[in-house]
């Protein structure tokens, strides 16, 4: 008899559930794990049944857009279309044929060919696409190559922001305009960190007319309480109404905070003996979360705050920052920083006396942690890697700075 048996095991079975059910730090894969965003899938469902049609998605760093392709062929397979997909990464070193043969080596064909001479039977070959591309691809190969198969396929290309090289990028569209032109069974997603078309295609307007613009913003509230509870459901936990808004006001519409929080709380409360979430369970799980937060966003915050001088204000002004009222963009501008300084601090402040700070945090010595935009008394400024504001609320919450009363 093994030397362990009938002992309970040295790690609760369900710790280990649960960071297969929250994964603050890689895409989700599994269909059953996704949540939310409905409307953006019947967007790209609606462009991928449409011959001619094609889809841009674009959005911030960090709203769920590698997340949501992962599950788009099984969401698809649900709704009963058949569609053959393929996706791949786009990185700094491609260029239009390497990105065409990513994309063909992942789907594979299978031919029946006649065996040669006066033996009966078919010889059965399974080989990817890529084999019948050339060396050097161009739009036509791609068109030829997807008329020639004859079945209703999407190809996706995420990262597409990484792409910096105008002919590639002209060529994207020129395929994206033909396919459409001949109305080739084949949609081409691309998919991308912007905040407009633009700024994947390089204002190509030419073909506005046959591509689904989606933007996919952050995370409504709804959504990411629903992330939270498809995840205790997961392992037959729950979470108390007391803390329910608790996660989703902290994470600011990103699922990444969603997640590292849920997996944080909910081992506090499994460690505890209990099956329900509760807000001690949250506040006690902000130090971990903060520990495993990117090693870069934590760096980014330190760069930006830090000062010799106890008496500073670069804490509690990037704090006043994450805190104040801002657009669809994320852009805030100075009045409302002014009023949650006032706030954090217990006094009032005027601008002037931080509008040398919001310039610090856009210059290279403190990291340029914000970007800043407009005219002199009418800048508006918003966060330049965008997963760093909920990470500067949980500093303060955990500095106690503020309560996590004041984001309800």
């Amino acid at each position: 008899m093994p030397e362990n048996a009938g002992k309970p095991p040295l790690v609760n079975p369900r710790l280990i559930q649960l960071g297969e059910v929250f994964t603050p730090d890689v895409p989700i894969y599994d269909a059953d794990l996704f949540s939310g965003r409905s409307s953006l899938l019947l967007r790209i469902a609606d462009a991928v049944s449409q011959r001619g049609m094609h889809c841009i998605l674009f959005g911030e760093r960090g709203v769920g857009k590698t997340s949501l392709t992962n599950i788009l062929p099984d969401h698809l397979s649900a709704i009963g279309a058949e569609v053959v997909t393929a996706g791949i990464n786009c990185d700094t070193t491609d260029d239009y044929s390497s990105l065409m043969h990513k994309l063909m080596q992942e789907i594979i064909i299978t031919q029946q060919t006649r065996k040669a001479g006066f033996v009966n039977g078919f010889t059965v070959e399974s080989n990817p696409l890529s084999h019948n591309l050339p060396d050097a691809v161009r739009p036509n190969d791609v068109r030829l190559l997807f008329q020639a198969i004859d079945a209703n396929s999407l190809l996706i290309l995420d990262e597409f922001d990484r792409i910096t090289d105008q002919d590639t990028v002209r060529l994207m569209s020129d395929t994206i305009k033909t396919l459409s032109d001949r109305a080739v069974p084949a949609t081409i997603m691309l998919v991308g960190v912007s905040d407009n078309v633009d700024g994947l295609l390089r204002e190509h307007r030419s073909i506005e007319r046959c591509l689904a613009q989606v933007r996919m913003p952050r995370m409504t509230t709804e959504e990411l309480t629903e992330i939270i509870d498809t995840g205790l459901n997961q392992v037959d936990m729950t979470m108390d109404d007391s803390a329910r808004w608790y996660i989703p006001a902290v994470a600011q519409g990103y699922p990444h905070y969603a997640h590292l929080l849920a997996l944080a709380a909910a081992r506090c409360t499994v460690r505890d003996g209990r099956n329900c979430v509760i807000r001690d369970d949250i506040d006690a799980a902000i130090d971990d979360a903060l520990d495993n937060t990117e090693h870069s966003i934590r760096d980014s915050y330190l760069k930006a705050v830090y000062s010799p001088n106890s008496a500073a204000l670069y804490v509690p002004v990037l704090l006043a920052c994450a805190l104040a009222d801002s657009d669809d963009l994320n852009y805030f501008n100075a009045q409302a920083v002014r009023g949650s300084l006032s706030q954090i601090m217990g006094k009032t402040y005027d601008i002037p006396s931080f509008a040398r700070h919001l310039d610090a945090f856009c210059g290279l010595e403190r990291g340029a942690v914000l970007i800043k935009e407009g005219r002199r008394r009418n800048y508006r400024y918003r966060f330049s890697v965008p997963l760093l504001r909920p990470y500067v609320l949980l500093q303060g919450i955990a500095s106690r700075r503020i309560s996590a009363d004041v984001l309800r």
